[in-house]
């Protein structure tokens, strides 16, 4: 009987089991349906040694207990605990989603932005547990899920936590720590067996943050002992050596976590959200108007200044045909003429994010921040073994399509044949191969250039031109003159804001994170409705008795 059998048939009464979620030294986890209330959990199975030892035992189902009476939104909540003769496992929430381990061996290292709210996250998570006493002993990326719909967060596996004002006993608990525990993830009191506290989950906390940042862990090791004795004497370079896109704070939070001194470290995990907060790491969204703003002009950015090459040179071999005609010019004309109209929309969607309240300070920040993102991205992808192996191989691909492009070119002029001159006759075969190595040179270029960790044509021409004054010039221009018409079309009301640039500039939330700000006509008609509410309140009192009121 298999071990999915035999749990289905001991818990068969409270819980229908899915399939097997993942298996590791602390156990077996499960997805499975519980019956009385219809939901889905995560039923983790501990290992045998936990039911067998009757110390172990009481010890874990009291602080399972304490466990699941947490209720916080970034901790996985313990729901029951299960304990039977040979069985003993918890039943926590279903996380729809992927542990970090996961996220980072998928995708590579985290950005800074996400990093930052990864972090934060975890750093509330802990220091709602640390403020009841209990340190989780075993932070690492397997235990963080992150959700798939709202990318939070989440603790797991508070249910081998221990209560920090309990001291390490001699007498088969030390065993528990080494299972419970992670060595690579394990902080040096914890490695040594002292007492421990919150700074020792801070330390893990810095440890996750590194193999988060970095993709690959800190302590790694060919044997237990050997990790425990880097946890206990080798200090880490800082993390900032490692990603030099990271903001300054947020290296300063990383080195401080993993300081070697539990006294030099944050005093715990609310010391460090709130020092998170202070340096206002956790940067607002981008809204969306802003983003797609941003795309349209990198498009241009590109297309611009190509159109404007190609319409010179159309017009050079008109000049040089001395305007005997001006065929040559009619595509160019026609390019140019639509990629200016693409630049006059890209300025009219500018001058409808001034109607939605956001100034042009607002749309300039946005646009800086859309491109610092990338650039954290491409950051993360240079330390990704797996982007630097399909790098590699799109190279190999390149050079295969250069060689056949090339050779296929060759092929089709030797098979043309010259009908006067500078003038040439190809059949079928020729046109195929003159077609195909064209084909193929360009695939060949493009994978060549196409570099996902160096920052592309389009962002580089972005930067130089919307960023600095010419482009911003343009678009403070185009935000300005609707700016002025809204004013004009405003009535003028003395309690409500001139427009919804002023309305945005003088609100607290002002920023990159403002979305749909109400305008003037709005909040004149909020006015309106407020005055006649209270009139209608008004004449409500007066008709009630005395003895009411």
């Amino acid at each position: 009987m298999t071990d999915h059998d035999q749990l289905q048939r001991q818990l068969g009464d409270r819980y229908q089991l899915k399939r097997e979620l993942g298996r590791g030294g602390m156990g077996a986890v499960f997805l499975a349906r519980e019956r009385a209330l219809d939901r889905l959990v995560a039923l983790k199975v501990l290992p045998p040694a936990f039911a067998a030892d009757p110390s172990l035992r009481d010890r874990f189902l009291r602080e399972s207990r304490t466990a699941a009476s947490f209720s916080h939104p970034n901790i996985v909540p313990v729901y029951a605990v299960e304990e039977h003769d040979d069985v003993l496992a918890f039943a926590m929430g279903y996380v729809e989603g992927e542990s970090l381990a996961e996220r980072v061996r998928r995708s590579g290292p985290l950005t800074a932005r996400d990093a930052v709210r990864l972090m934060h996250d975890v750093a509330y998570a802990l220091a709602y547990a640390h403020g009841r006493g209990t340190v989780h002993r075993d932070i690492k990326p397997d235990n963080i899920m992150l959700d798939r719909a709202t990318n939070r967060a989440l603790v797991m596996d508070f249910g081998v936590a221990r209560r920090s004002d309990v001291a390490p006993a001699r007498d088969g608990l030390t065993r528990a720590g080494e299972i419970v525990g992670t060595p690579e993830y394990m902080s040096p009191e914890q490695a040594s067996g002292d007492v421990i506290d919150g700074r020792s989950d801070v330390y893990s906390l810095g440890l996750v943050m590194w193999y988060a940042l970095t993709g690959r862990t800190a302590m790694g090791g060919d044997s237990a002992p050997r990790i425990l004795m880097r946890q206990l004497t080798e200090t880490l370079p800082s993390i900032g050596t490692m990603r030099s896109d990271l903001p300054p704070a947020l290296i300063d939070a990383v080195d401080r976590c993993l300081a070697k001194d539990p006294a030099a470290r944050f005093a715990d995990a609310s010391a460090l959200a709130t020092a998170l907060d202070d340096a206002e790491l956790a940067s607002p969204e981008i809204p969306l108007p802003i983003r797609l703003l941003s795309r349209e002009l990198m498009l241009l950015s590109v297309a611009l200044p190509f159109s404007v090459l190609l319409g010179a040179a159309m017009f050079a071999r008109v000049v040089e045909r001395q305007f005997q005609t001006i065929d040559p010019l009619v595509p160019a004309v026609v390019i140019v003429a639509v990629l200016l109209a693409r630049l006059g929309l890209a300025l009219g969607d500018a001058a409808r994010l001034q109607r939605l309240g956001f100034d042009a300070a607002t749309v300039d920040r946005g646009l800086r921040a859309e491109m610092d993102e990338a650039a954290s991205a491409r950051e993360a992808g240079r330390l990704d073994p797996e982007l630097r192996r399909d790098r590699r191989a799109s190279l190999r691909t390149a050079v295969v399509m250069l060689v056949i492009g090339v050779v296929s070119v060759v092929g089709a002029f030797a098979l043309r044949d010259e009908v006067r001159p500078n003038e040439y006759r190809s059949g079928p075969l020729g046109l195929a191969l003159l077609f195909n190595g064209l084909a193929c040179c360009g695939v060949g270029f493009v994978l060549i250039l196409r570099d996902p960790r160096r920052m592309p044509l389009a962002e580089r021409l972005s930067r130089a031109f919307w960023l600095r004054r010419p482009g911003q010039w343009l678009l403070r221009r185009a935000m300005a003159r609707e700016a002025r018409r809204l004013s004009a079309a405003t009535p003028s009301n003395p309690g409500a804001p001139r427009s919804g640039v002023r309305a945005a500039s003088r609100s607290p939330a002002a920023g990159v994170t403002a979305a749909s700000p109400a305008t003037p006509d709005r909040l004149a008609a909020l006015e309106h409705r407020v005055r006649a509410l209270e009139s209608w309140r008004s004449t409500l009192d007066a008709e009630q008795p005395d003895e009411t009121r």
